[in-house]
C-alpha cells in the first residue's frame, strides 16, 4: 500500500507538474492572443515610418542631385561661352596682328617674348625663334629703354624711333595686364617711305623755289635796266628784249612741266594707246628741233624702218622723245651729231629707241639719279650758258610717260664720249 500511496503521490506531482506547464502554454497563449495585434501594429508603423524616412532621404537626395547637375550643366554652358569668346577674340587678334602692316611684338614682365606677328618677324628678321628675352634678337637693345619705362610706370604710350641700316622705324609701347604681372606690348611702323617723302617734298619745293628765283631774278635786273639810254640804243634794246622773252619762255616751260608731271603722277593724264608708225612718231617730234640743230650746225639724223609700229598715245611720247632729243642738242657741242633708231627688241613684242649724241656725256656717278626731278649732272656748267638751261623736270617726265606705257627708260654714257638714250614701247604688231 505504501507502494501504491508513493506512486499515487508521484504521479501527482507529474499530474501537478504538467498542469503547471499546461497552464504557462495556456497563459503564453493568452498573451500572445491578447497582444498579437498592438504588437504588429507598432512593427508595422515603425517599418511604415523607416520606409518613409527613407523615401524623403532618397527625394532630398534626388532633388540635390538634380540640382547639382543643373548646376553643373550651366557651368559648362558658361565654361563652353567663355571658350567660345575666347576663341572668337583669339581669332580675331590674330586676324588683326596679320591685316596690319605694323608689327606687334608682345613681352612679359621679365621682357621675354610671348607673341610676334609676321609683320614684326620680318622687321626684326626674327625666323624660326620666337621666344627667349626680347635683348637677344635683332636690335633688341633699342627697345630695353622703352620696355623698363612703360613697365615701371605702367601708364602712357611711350615711343621712339630707331634707324636700322637706311631703314627708319617708330616704336610705341604700351602697358598692358594688371600690375603684379604687367607687360609690354610694342607696335613698330615702318616710316621709311614717309620720310623719304617729307625729304623729297622739301627738295621740291627748294629745287621749285631755285629754279623759280633764277628767271625771275634775271627778269628783274633786265627791267630795272630799262631806261630812257637803254631805250634809245636799238641794238641793245633788242639783246635785252631777246634775254627777257628767253627767261620768260623758260618760266613757261617750268610751269608747263610742272602741271604736266603733276598729272601724270596723279593718273589724271590718261594714255590713250593706238596702232602708229614709229617713223611718224620720230618726224614730227623733230620738226620743231631741227632749227636749234641748224644753228649749232649739229647733224640730226632719224633711221626708223619705216614698218615698225608701235603701241602708244603719239602726244605722249612725242613729248619724251622731244625732251630726250632736245637735252642732245644742248649738249652736243656744235659740228657734233644726234641719231635716233628704232629696232624690234624681246623676240618682237617691243620695240626699243635710242637717241644717241656726240656729246659732252654723263658722269657715271650721275646716270642712276638722271631721272630724278630737278636733277643737273653740272649746274655750273649750265648756268654758264644761259640758252642752255634746263629745269630738271624733262627726263623725270620723259620716264614716267615711259613707264606709263609699260615700258622701260635707261642711259649709257661714257664722259667726253657722248651719251645713249634707251626706252622702249609695247609693239603695234
Amino acid at each position: 500500500m505504501k507502494r501504491c500511496a508513493g506512486w499515487d503521490t508521484g504521479f501527482q506531482d507529474s499530474a501537478t507538474r504538467l498542469e503547471t506547464r499546461d497552464w504557462g502554454l495556456q497563459a503564453i497563449q493568452f498573451l500572445i492572443s491578447n497582444f498579437q495585434f498592438p504588437i504588429l501594429d507598432f512593427l508595422f508603423g515603425a517599418a511604415v515610418v523607416v520606409i518613409v524616412a527613407l523615401l524623403y532621404l532618397t527625394w532630398r537626395l534626388t532633388r540635390r542631385t538634380n540640382a547639382q547637375e543643373l548646376e553643373h550643366a550651366e557651368l559648362e554652358a558658361q565654361l563652353a561661352a567663355l571658350e567660345q569668346e575666347r576663341a572668337s577674340s583669339q581669332e580675331l587678334w590674330s586676324g588683326l596682328t596679320r591685316a596690319t602692316s605694323d608689327g606687334i611684338v608682345r613681352v612679359d614682365e621679365n621682357g621675354s617674348i610671348v607673341y610676334v606677328n609676321d609683320a614684326a618677324r620680318a622687321l626684326l628678321g626674327i625666323r624660326d625663334h620666337t621666344k627667349g628675352s626680347l635683348r637677344h634678337l635683332a636690335w633688341g637693345y633699342d627697345f630695353d629703354s622703352l620696355v623698363r619705362q612703360v613697365l615701371s610706370e605702367g601708364s602712357g604710350r611711350p615711343s621712339q624711333t630707331i634707324v636700322k641700316d637706311e631703314r627708319t622705324f617708330q616704336v610705341r609701347a604700351v602697358a598692358v595686364g594688371d600690375a603684379d604681372k604687367r607687360g609690354v606690348l610694342l607696335a613698330l611702323t615702318e616710316v621709311t617711305e614717309l620720310q623719304r617723302l617729307g625729304r623729297a617734298r622739301r627738295e621740291f619745293v627748294a629745287n621749285i623755289s631755285h629754279e623759280l628765283r633764277t628767271p625771275v631774278t634775271s627778269l628783274q635786273l633786265l627791267a630795272e635796266t630799262m631806261n630812257q639810254e637803254v631805250l634809245n640804243d636799238r641794238a641793245l634794246l633788242n639783246d635785252l628784249l631777246d634775254k627777257m622773252r628767253a627767261q620768260v619762255d623758260l618760266l613757261k616751260q617750268l610751269t608747263d612741266e610742272l602741271m604736266d608731271l603733276a598729272l601724270i603722277e596723279s593718273g589724271q593724264a590718261p594714255i590713250k594707246l593706238v596702232e602708229v608708225f614709229a617713223g611718224d612718231l620720230v618726224m614730227d617730234a623733230l620738226l620743231p628741233l631741227r632749227p636749234q640743230a641748224e644753228r649749232k650746225q649739229i647733224k640730226l639724223d632719224a633711221q626708223i624702218p619705216p614698218d615698225i609700229q608701235v603701241l602708244a598715245d603719239p602726244q605722249a611720247i612725242r613729248k619724251v622723245i622731244s625732251n630726250l632729243t632736245h637735252n642732245a642738242l644742248k649738249f652736243t657741242p656744235e659740228g657734233g651729231s644726234v641719231t635716233l633708231h628704232a629696232t624690234w627688241c624681246n623676240d618682237g613684242s617691243d620695240v626699243e629707241f635710242a637717241i644717241q649724241d656726240t656729246g659732252v656725256g654723263i658722269p657715271e656717278k650721275d646716270l642712276s639719279r638722271i631721272f630724278e626731278r630737278f636733277y643737273k649732272v653740272d649746274r655750273a656748267r649750265t648756268r654758264t650758258q644761259g640758252e642752255l638751261r634746263g629745269t630738271g623736270l624733262g627726263l623725270a617726265i620723259a620716264k614716267h610717260i615711259v613707264e606709263a606705257h609699260g615700258g622701260k627708260i635707261w642711259a649709257e654714257s661714257v664722259q667726253g664720249k657722248g651719251s645713249t638714250f634707251y626706252f622702249t614701247l609695247p609693239s603695234g604688231e
